[in-house]
């Protein structure tokens, strides 16, 4: 039987929608030879300064390929928010929150002459939900909603998981833990990957978040938990599935590699916008492959989809 093939990422037309719960936040994108140690002081090749944020990449890259989406992210009145305003504005967003009390924070991405990235940040509002900014959300015109695990840490996290219980029994979650995967409460994560959750990671996070040193069997053991598909990104090496206890790869691309800042964001937009357009998860996986290969090839995390 032939192989069967796949169209890369494409932009959609469906009326199918997802409400992306995140933050948005000042990225300042370092090249550095290498992390500085201790005490150490490590000159850095070049700086950018950009509007980056987990729910704000995942949002570029829905309205890139013409996914019906809300962005759920907190804006608020200093002088961060008043660049991500401006930024949003520019690139046609429409945020359900602005003009909080408050500032938002911000992030020192280094980034090595490997591509790798190490972050440092500054957390500002987007990290302090409150009840009363779901006042006016009715989660039963969405069908999917993006969750970032750097709004699922402490108090923001009871918040959360209280008013997700108001999504319709057809809403699927769709998880991204992060790289704090480790600082998010035990029982919290365990409420939240019984809400019909997909779980959306790396390599490092699933280690993380299973507890095991193994991919699969790790991938396998939170798809028990779950009962829903759990996807993990592993570089050029392409994405791991596992649906229906059974585990498959879609391979990546094997492309020049600048920087892998807003790689997972990438891969995450691509692949709900394939959920929404009623592809199969590995089709979905596929389409996320095709757009992280592209981001890779940059510096910073915003990228314009070929």
């Amino acid at each position: 039987m032939p192989k069967k093939q796949h169209l890369g990422v494409r932009r959609i037309n469906s009326e199918k929608k997802v409400l992306v719960i995140g933050s948005a936040v000042i990225d300042i994108v370092v090249n550095i030879p290498r992390l500085p140690v201790s005490g150490e002081d490590v000159f850095s090749k070049s700086q950018e300064v950009i509007v980056g944020g987990c729910a704000y990449n995942v949002g570029n890259i829905l309205k890139q390929l013409n996914a019906s989406y809300d962005l759920m992210i907190p804006i608020g009145n200093g002088p961060n928010a008043a660049h991500i305003k401006e930024q949003m504005n520019a690139d046609d967003h429409a945020p359900l929150m602005h003009n909080l009390n408050g500032d938002n924070g911000w992030c020192l991405s280094m980034v090595e002459a490997n591509g790798e990235r190490t972050f440092l940040t500054v957390p500002g509002i987007e990290n302090s939900w409150k009840e009363e900014w779901f006042e006016k959300v009715d989660f039963s015109i969405y069908d999917y909603i993006y969750l970032s695990g750097y709004t699922f840490e402490g108090n923001s996290a009871n918040v959360l998981l209280e008013q997700l219980q108001n999504k319709s029994k057809e809403t699927a979650i769709i998880f991204d833990p992060s790289p704090r995967v480790s600082n998010i409460n035990e029982e919290d994560l365990k409420a939240l990957l019984k809400l019909d959750t997909i779980v959306h990671c790396n390599r490092e996070e699933l280690l993380s978040l299973s507890g095991l040193d193994n991919i699969e069997a790790g991938a396998k053991m939170i798809h028990q938990q779950t009962n829903n598909p759990v996807v993990v990104t592993l570089g050029g090496e392409g994405t791991l599935f596992v649906q229906d206890n059974i585990s498959q790869i879609c391979n990546g691309k094997d492309v020049p590699l600048i920087d892998t800042i807003g790689a997972g964001d990438t891969h995450i937009g691509a692949f709900i916008t394939a959920l929404l357009d009623g592809q199969s998860i590995e089709t979905a996986c596929t389409w996320g492959n095709d757009a992280a290969s592209q981001v890779v090839q940059v510096q910073g995390g915003n990228v314009k989809l070929s």
